[in-house]
């Protein structure tokens, strides 16, 4: 605005300033030119006066040609012709009687006209005086000489016009300041923050009230806005699952820490940021795409690292937009995944020494296994109930502890405990030339009796089991610090890095094959899992290939809740 109103003056001024130069150098004309006749009159009627006491007309006029070179002559007889022309010879001129100061100074005793003359071939200036003899003395004045001077007087005025200009720029500047002042304080006043005094100009004071009644509407739905993004927030935060609000370019509105702490988000805040930039996961960005663009809800599952998150990303309706609640699923999924694994197993694990006694049965009884025979297939159908037996029994163990076991805690010495299951497994040590001892302090512990020796067991026996001829397996008893540290140890073939993972898992097994051949079910660690959390401890595995597994378990010296 304020280069508006300097631009408005300047051009007001420049125009203000030709019109100035144009009218003075008009009126200077008029001036001159308005003398000039009255010069030329006055001449006329000096000359006029001589005329008529000089003895030769003629001579005298000649006499005037060299004393008056810008004046032009002429004496018109009583008929119209021309006895004396001071320009051009009197003899070879037309008839003057037409001419309209003749025919006015004949009527009048004066005339005068402007007029283009044809003999001088330019606009001339002509007064005419009538005699006592008839005859008219005119004297004429060429009007290139005013023009002359007018455009003489040209620079002149161009230099006045040069000087106002010069003149004209600082003044409009500060005339401008002084007029946009009152204004710039108005436009500094319309901050929420700063109130709106009174204008210096009273035709602003409208236009400054509609401005206060619209900061006070401004102000009160900021206010309201800032309470509801405090009570937003203040209910996202406190969820754990993830909450993202994101606009139609797909740029980040709102987001709580569960969704940045699930999703595994950049540091900083995202609020501003493609939603995009959150998670790299495919299946993220193409539900958010989906979402997006199809304007349907979208779901799917993300797995990042050990979690796996259910995805819904829900478009806003009538608005540009859409909500994503991330929901941390991991328990469920891997619940799903372990019910799938442990049916398909156990289905697995039954049918094959169901298969096996069922067809050393049909042999016994249609007589085609007799004697010897019979007798060697009646000890393969002992032996397979036997493994269904030892499956079945850990299935409902694991489901008893699952459920918290039914015997009463109590103080359980743990040194003494591995001792018992070391002394459990000697005879399968033995048979698989594997040392067997337990070493550390006598330490006690709130717990299950039988949860815990059976822990020792199962600890003891992989390290049997998956061991060399000469090997070795062993516990040791720790204390650190509030808790009881129980460490098996053996000198066996190791668990590969890719299987340390899910070794804990049901009926997970690292080698099948070998597992047939020592008898196991893939349930022994499963068990030590469950275990370990009914005591509310932790477990932890190391393992190298073809040079030994240990398994340590951390469990509290005195537990501050038990299990019902």
């Amino acid at each position: 605005m304020k280069k508006s109103v300097l631009q408005s003056l300047i051009c007001v001024s420049a125009l203000a300033i030709l019109l100035t130069a144009a009218l003075s150098a008009l009126g200077f004309y008029r001036l001159y030119e308005g003398q000039a006749r009255r010069q030329l009159q006055n001449q006329g009627r000096l000359i006029l006066a001589g005329l008529d006491f000089a003895p030769r007309p003629l001579d005298y006029l000649e006499s005037l040609r060299q004393s008056a070179p810008d004046i032009r002559l002429t004496l018109i007889d009583a008929g119209g012709k021309a006895a004396f022309d001071s320009s051009v010879p009197a003899d070879g001129m037309e008839n003057h009687e037409s001419r309209r100061e003749v025919i006015q100074a004949r009527r009048e005793g004066f005339g005068q006209c402007a007029r283009r003359s044809d003999t001088l071939g330019e606009t001339v200036y002509y007064i005419a005086y009538l005699r006592e003899d008839g005859s008219v003395l005119r004297l004429g004045a060429s009007a290139h000489s005013l023009t002359a001077v007018f455009f003489g007087s040209l620079p002149w005025a161009a230099v006045i016009g040069l000087l106002m200009a010069a003149l004209a720029l600082p003044i409009s500047r500060w005339v401008t300041q002084r007029l946009m002042a009152p204004v710039m304080e108005a436009a500094q006043s319309l901050s929420l923050e700063s109130p709106i005094g009174k204008p210096a100009y009273q035709e602003l004071e409208p236009f400054l009230d509609k401005i206060r009644a619209q900061k006070a509407q401004i102000a009160a739905n900021i206010h309201r806005i800032q309470q509801e993004r405090d009570t937003l927030s203040m209910i996202t935060s406190g969820v754990r699952e993830g909450l993202i609000l994101i606009d139609g370019n797909k740029n980040v509105l709102s987001c709580n820490q569960g969704a940045r702490e699930l999703l595994q988000t950049p540091a900083g805040d995202p609020r501003g940021r493609s939603a995009l930039e959150l998670c790299s996961d495919p299946a993220f960005v193409r539900a958010v795409n989906q979402a997006m663009s199809l304007r349907q809800p979208q779901e799917t599952v993300l797995q990042l690292g050990q979690l796996y998150l259910r995805l819904y990303v829900s478009p806003a309706q009538g608005a540009q937009g859409a909500m994503i609640l991330a929901v941390d699923s991991s328990e469920q999924i891997r619940a799903e995944r372990q019910r799938r694994d442990f049916s398909a197993n156990v289905s697995h694990e039954l049918k094959t020494p169901l298969t096996s006694i069922s067809g050393f049965a049909e042999l016994i009884e249609t007589g085609m296994a007799r004697g010897q025979d019979a007798a060697q297939f009646a000890g393969r159908i002992r032996l397979e109930a036997g493994r269904l037996q030892f499956l079945i029994d850990d299935i409902m163990r694991l489901s008893e502890i699952e459920d918290g076991g039914k015997a009463e805690w109590q103080r359980i010495p743990l040194l003494e405990t591995a001792r018992q299951a070391a002394d459990t497994l000697a005879l399968e040590a033995a048979e698989k030339e594997v040392s067997v001892f337990c070493q550390g302090e006598e330490l006690e512990i709130d717990g299950n009796g039988r949860m815990l020796e059976e822990l020792m067991v199962n600890l003891l026996s992989n390290g049997v089991k998956y061991n060399k001829p000469g090997g070795v397996a062993w516990i040791t008893i720790q204390r650190q610090g509030d808790m009881a540290a129980v460490a098996a140890e053996d000198t066996g073939i190791g668990i590969p890095v890719q299987h340390q993972s899910r070794v804990f898992e049901r009926f997970y097994r690292v080698d099948k094959s070998r597992s047939k051949q020592t008898g196991g079910t893939g349930l022994g660690l499963s068990i030590v899992r469950h275990i370990v959390e009914a005591h509310q401890g932790s477990l932890s595995l190391e393992s190298q290939e073809g040079k030994g597994t240990k398994i340590t378990v951390l469990l509290p010296l005195k537990q501050t809740e038990r299990p019902k």
